[in-house]
């Protein structure tokens, strides 16, 4: 057997004598055996890495029955081909890391963090320079391992900021534009019917800001300092002191979802403006306005991006937190952001539902939008008003489509992309004036 073998064979049996032991530590015994552990797995997962790559390198599966390298990876490791196949190319990539190499052993460093990093390096514009690459390498490997896994994939999804932070910006609004309208697609919902308890279980798919909003609106009425209607389902009456059952976090949320259901507006879901609890979503000015790509970040943490963050200057239940250069709050949005109601029952008045050209959605289906963004000054007036299903929201926020209203008659005319000849929804209004 050659050195290192000898060198490694004593390890497990030291480490099944230790772990015999463990009865005989206490607490602050234990906390130190976990970060000698935590040192020696690193120190064996960064050896497993390198005798892959070098294995890799000989075609050691040429000497078993093993039909691949990734093949002898996923038998001896007890992992799926697909992890073995993952495995095997950050060994080869840490060979050409030196810095992700080094930083392996160190505290607070895993074979996750690793990936998170060798993964934002392959997805560099191929137009970085070598030099830039460096740099960007460097800058995510040494912030590993003082990072949460979560905090990492954030900043990896901005690796390149450390060199051009306007090209980071345009790379995490693409990614984050692609992803919500991917989410948007997916979203999905489903619920059975009721047991013979009356009990009804559901569940859903849906993207993160969405569910951002709906956790703000059930936080808003599990907090401690919430003090609702009495609850119908316990007792009316009680004296203080009286011990009562708590009900668990999650049966809280239950209820409160449940009080949410049944407190829904009943003229319609768009932008009725009356939910008690608001999602604050921090955007910067020139992200606001359109001048920058930069993406905003709920008070959840979930990141959205610049034309979605535009977009709900529009809505209700959301209050952009608007930051200027230096980081400092500008504003807290406008009092008078969204329609009020007699302003909404004059837009439904004109427009009649929807009212892009061949929607057929009603009124109380529709949202109302700024024809002159918000973001930049618009009024919220009937004149500078448009009402829009949730769709076509969307669409005008995320394509080059144009709404202006017609000066002769009032009414909105929309303007397809690279079209000078406006046109209209002809199911509630006749043709351009």
């Amino acid at each position: 057997m050659s050195v290192v073998v000898d060198r490694l064979a004593g390890g497990p049996a030291a480490i099944a004598a230790a772990r015999a032991q463990l009865v005989e530590l206490d607490a602050v015994e234990l906390v130190e055996a976990h970060r000698v552990g935590q040192s020696i797995l690193r120190e064996v997962q960064a050896f497993l890495l390198a005798v892959t790559a070098e294995g890799s390198r000989q075609k050691a599966h040429e000497q078993t029955s093993a039909p691949s390298m990734d093949a002898l990876i996923a038998e001896t490791s007890g992992i799926t081909r697909r992890d073995a196949v993952r495995q095997r190319q950050l060994a080869e990539r840490l060979e050409t890391a030196p810095v992700l190499a080094e930083q392996l052993t160190k505290p607070g460093m895993s074979t996750d963090k690793a990936h998170v990093v060798a993964r934002a390096m392959d997805d560099l514009p191929r137009d970085l320079s070598t030099v830039d690459r460096g740099l960007v390498e460097r800058d995510l490997a040494e912030a590993a391992p003082g990072m949460s896994l979560e905090q990492l994939r954030r900043k990896a999804r901005r690796a390149v900021e450390i060199v051009d932070k306007p090209r980071a910006d345009a790379i995490e609004d693409r990614t984050l534009t692609r992803q919500e309208q991917t989410a948007r697609r997916k979203a999905s919902f489903w619920m059975t019917r009721p047991d013979d308890d009356g009990m009804v279980k559901g569940g859903f798919e849906i993207d993160a800001f969405t569910s951002d909003i709906l956790r703000s609106v059930l936080e808003s009425k599990t907090s401690p300092r919430y003090r609702g209607a009495p609850d119908s389902q316990g007792p009316e009456t009680a004296l203080v002191d009286e011990v009562v059952d708590q009900p668990s976090y999650p049966e809280k949320l239950g209820r409160a979802f449940c009080d949410v259901l049944r407190h829904l507006p009943k003229d319609g879901y768009g932008n009725h403006g009356g939910v008690a609890a608001t999602l604050m979503v921090t955007v910067t000015e020139d992200a606001l306005r359109g001048r920058t790509d930069q993406a905003g970040v709920t008070d959840h943490g979930t990141h959205i991006s610049a034309g979605q963050l535009r977009m709900i200057a529009c809505e209700a239940g959301i209050l952009p937190v608007i930051m200027g250069g230096d980081s400092v709050p500008l504003d807290l949005g406008r009092s008078g952001r969204l329609h009020t109601e007699k302003q909404r029952r004059a837009l439904a008045l004109r427009d009649g539902g929807c009212a892009f050209p061949g929607c057929d959605r009603p009124s109380s289906w529709c949202e109302a939008h700024h024809v002159r963004p918000w973001s930049e000054g618009g009024p919220t007036s009937v004149d500078d008003g448009v009402l829009l299903c949730a769709h076509h929201h969307h669409k005008i926020h995320h394509t080059r489509w144009r709404v202006v209203i017609n000066p002769r008659d009032r009414l909105p005319d929309f303007h397809p992309p690279g079209s000078t000849m406006p046109i209209r929804n002809t199911r509630y209004r006749p043709l351009v004036a």
